[in-house]
């Protein structure tokens, strides 16, 4: 259960369990790193499954740097720093998606594929717009235990449920309506064309209000992008659908793998060199 070091930026809490391709998970505001205990469990047998708290929730801490997603992503880049990890997958949650979108284009050398669930390149809907700012609203209000209850009811039961609401508590208020705030107005998609490695992008199927955003994604990136919808799902995929969503990263980092031992054994038959069977 380790945290990054460097004295001189918050330390960032992260859990790393499992062995095989690295597989990252980032949440949306407030929730934690327990929100991938499912992934976590149903993974680690082939993958080396990495849960990050993202600043200022959960475990990890806070510094003087003022938010921005660019200082989100390098927070990303120190994990992976920390835990000796040359290159990943990502799998970002929600507006957890918009984390692992500027860490893509920020870090291409380190990104193997990345997968938003439920994922958006900018906010330009009036329902996603509207839920954004309740959720600024109610931060700045100090309704942190509604929003806890809220967060935890719609995603787990049972003790799940409690640790999710406990953990969603450990965020400030504050510090919450400043990353919805953020996360209304960033905007990824004139730069989506700088992403170089796979995307996979998962919707539930009554998860309407998001499910035009794949067009954006599809006109912009320039690198494959696959579009799976989950059936009778809504939003709450790492939770409500945990068994499906891990068939699916499975398949997708077995597939982008696949493609990479492809283009090497090309590469090397153009080289005139012997790959190793």
């Amino acid at each position: 259960m380790p945290w990054t070091s460097e004295p001189e930026y918050a330390g960032i809490y992260y859990e790393i369990k499992g062995s095989g391709p690295p597989l990252l998970f980032i949440h949306p505001p407030g929730m934690g790193h327990v929100t991938f205990r499912h992934q976590a469990e149903g993974l680690c047998r082939t993958h080396t499954v990495i849960q990050v708290d993202v600043r200022g929730n959960g475990r990890s801490g806070l510094d003087d740097r003022p938010l921005s997603m660019a200082l989100l992503a390098d927070d990303v880049r120190r994990v992976l720093d920390h835990a000796r990890i040359r290159k990943t997958f990502l799998c970002g949650y929600s507006n957890g998606g918009s984390i692992v979108q500027e860490f893509a284009i920020r870090y291409p050398e380190r990104t193997r594929g990345i997968v938003l669930l439920g994922g958006f390149s900018e906010v330009n809907s009036f329902l996603l717009r509207n839920e954004f700012r309740s959720g600024i609203i109610a931060a700045r209000l100090r309704k942190m235990r509604t929003i806890s209850e809220v967060l935890a009811a719609a995603h787990e039961k049972g003790e799940k449920r409690k640790e999710l609401a406990d953990y969603v508590r450990r965020t400030s208020p504050a510090f919450l309506a400043e990353l919805y705030d953020m996360g209304l107005h960033y905007k990824s998609t004139d730069r989506l064309h700088r992403i170089t490695s796979p995307v996979l992008l998962v919707y539930g199927q009554c998860d309407y209000y998001v499910h035009h955003y794949r067009y954006i994604f599809q006109k912009q990136l320039r690198v494959p992008c696959d579009v799976i919808f989950v059936a009778m799902a809504s939003h709450q995929l790492p939770t409500k659908h945990h068994s499906e969503l891990n068939r699916i990263l499975k398949e997708f980092t077995e597939k982008t793998r696949a493609g990479e031992k492809r283009r090497q054994q090309r590469a090397a038959e153009a080289a005139g060199v012997d790959l190793p069977l």
